[in-house]
């Protein structure tokens, strides 16, 4: 009972870390085989993501060809990284009415209103005496090009299927050796039963994609598997070892190595008849999609640009396309992301390339199309895709104004501008005087006294104009003091800058913001932002060399790059650049 209690509250946690994800709803069908015979029974499974139950089942074309049975459908539930996924797999099998080539599918899955359509699968349907082989050999092993002509670095699909009636271990390939030819395999091994001329034998199936390197006419010679099989030994009497139990004992295994047919490929040029200027041997089937992610942004702000390139064929040629230069719009360009992925009917990839733009100055841009040409070798012709031109509006953006002023002087001016209240402190205590019989001499001091020849009456005069003279020489040895304190502040900044950056290494922000509170302490100034296209005027205003100031811009401008694009945080470089740079403007200030 306590164990019991104790799952529940193991499976309760764990749905409550469990995110469920809300993801589109894609369709994928897919067959066990390419080919088959008028006797084969073909596994057509019809896998729907994104959800666990449909409106209907799915609705598949290009069954009329064959008898179709239903093999049910299953549920299934994933949990990675602690995100929920869900799915439904529907299986039919398929038995051919006659022999051709077939496309089966799209399959068409209804969910909540919304329609989802699949891939087409071909499938190529043989009679049974159309394979070369014997049925009496109880393993061999057969090769098979899609196509016996290609152009270029176009890949044709090479597939080797292992023909099996007997009990086999210990399976080794080796692939046929030129340096004309290359290969890749693209779909994990298969496994399924087939009929051939008349016999049933297990199928163990892999294939290939084979690209030319260049043109001519190739021999592929044959590839060969090395495997170990086993046959029951002949008995002449029975005894104890006759028991099923035992039979396992009594079989025997043998090496044995068996090759495929040698195959011949002939390989031809691209025309040279309307091929574009910049045609990069790009060959397939691709297509090209630009994007913003925002319409409107302000100065200063910034937006990215996305252009995905995708399709089916070498992907490894699909350029690293670049973005035009526009006035008063700096672009930062991001690493492009590759991804690649492999099917039955060869390899598709794609390359996604990202930018970020920063308008310095407000108005409408446009961004003009991208541009990517490619050969078709189907159509045998070549392509050329563009993007859509894409339109920007930038928005004013906050102006800041440098102040020069510094923060000290500003603080003392704002306070003897201020006005200030007056406040009566107290009351005369001494009594008023109606007439001249209320004054007497009380002792003090006499009308000789305070004549014009004695000195103190003279002190007295002179008082005021002394404590006028003390006051200006204050004011004279403070300013001076002020000025001195700034000096000595301009002198400290780069030793504050240097040491922070030796104590305490920054990433690409913490870079910037060293480098602002360095120009706010240098110069006195009150800089909220500074941004790598401030930094030569205002340096060359102070007496830095052009070059200097140039210097420090450039190293900026990449630390801007990391920060905008979003890639590496870290300054690289940077940290060790930036504090040579400073050092040199303190030289030059000197």
């Amino acid at each position: 009972m306590k164990k019991i209690v104790c799952l529940l509250l193991f499976l309760s946690a764990l749905a409550l870390t469990v995110s469920p994800v809300k993801a589109e709803v894609s369709v994928t069908l897919h067959l066990d085989r390419r080919d088959a015979t008028l006797s084969d029974s073909i596994q057509l499974q019809v896998r729907v993501s994104g959800t666990r139950r449909s409106d209907a089942p799915p609705v598949i074309e290009g069954l009329e060809p064959f008898h179709v049975t239903e093999g049910g459908n299953a549920s299934r539930v994933q949990i990675i990284n602690g995100q929920y996924h869900s799915g439904v797999d529907y299986t039919y099998y398929l038995q051919p009415k006659k022999k051709g080539v077939f496309q089966v599918g799209p399959a068409s899955v209804t969910v909540d209103g919304q329609t989802a359509k699949s891939n087409v699968a071909p499938l190529n349907v043989m009679s049974g005496g159309d394979a070369p082989g014997s049925e009496k050999e109880p393993v061999f092993l057969t090769a098979a090009l899609e196509s016996q002509t290609a152009y270029v670095e176009q890949q044709v699909p090479y597939t080797l299927k292992l023909h099996l009636r007997a009990n086999v271990s210990d399976i080794s390939l080796d692939l046929p050796e030129t340096h004309e030819l290359t290969f890749r395999q693209l779909e994990k091994p298969k496994e399924y039963q087939a009929v051939y001329h008349g016999v049933s034998y297990r199928i163990l199936e892999v294939s290939y994609g084979v690209t030319p390197l260049k043109p001519g006419r190739f021999r592929i010679p044959p590839a060969r598997m090395g495997l170990t099989v086993y046959r029951a030994r002949k008995r002449t009497a029975r005894g104890l070892f006759d028991d099923p139990f035992f039979r396992g004992a009594l079989r025997a295994g043998r090496p044995l190595s068996v090759s495929s047919e040698p195959l011949a490929l002939e390989v031809l040029p691209f025309p040279e008849k309307a091929k574009p200027e910049f045609f990069s041997g790009l060959v397939g089937r691709f297509t090209i999609e630009g994007s913003l992610s925002g319409s409107e942004v302000h100065v200063g702000d910034s937006v990215t640009l996305t252009v995905r390139l995708s399709g089916k064929g070498n992907v490894s040629r699909l350029p690293d396309l670049e973005m035009p230069s526009l006035d008063h719009l700096k672009t930062y360009a991001d690493e492009p992301a590759f991804q690649t992925s492999a099917g039955a009917d060869g390899l598709a990839g794609s390359k996604t390339m990202k930018w970020a733009l920063v308008p310095d100055r407000e108005g409408r841009y446009t961004i003009p199309p991208f541009t990517i040409s490619y050969f078709d070798p189907k159509a045998e012709t070549y392509r050329t895709q563009k993007t859509k031109p894409l339109t920007l509006k930038v928005l004013p953006g906050k102006t800041q104004t440098l102040v020069t002023t510094p923060q000290t002087e500003k603080s003392k001016d704002s306070s003897k501008s201020a006005k200030r209240e007056v406040k009566e402190i107290g009351h005369d205590i001494l009594p008023i005087y109606t007439s001249i019989s209320g004054l007497k001499d009380d002792g003090g001091l006499s009308s000789k006294a305070m004549g014009p020849g004695n000195l103190f009456c003279w002190a007295i005069l002179m008082a005021p104009f002394l404590v006028l003279g003390m006051v200006f020489l204050g004011l004279r040895l403070n300013r001076k003091s002020d000025q001195t304190l700034y000096a000595q502040r301009a002198r400290k900044a780069a030793h504050v800058f240097l040491k922070g950056c030796r104590r305490n290494p920054k990433d690409a922000n913490g870079m910037m913001t060293a480098v602002r509170d360095y120009m706010n302490d240098r110069f006195q100034l009150s800089l909220g932002s500074l941004t790598p296209a401030d930094i030569p005027k205002l340096l060359m205003e102070k007496g830095v060399h052009p070059d200097t100031a140039d210097k420090l811009k450039k190293v900026l401008e990449k630390l801007e790059g990391r920060i905008y694009t979003g890639g590496e945080t870290a300054c690289g470089s940077a940290s060790r650049d930036i504090p040579d740079i400073i050092q040199q403007i303190e030289k030059e200030l000197r």
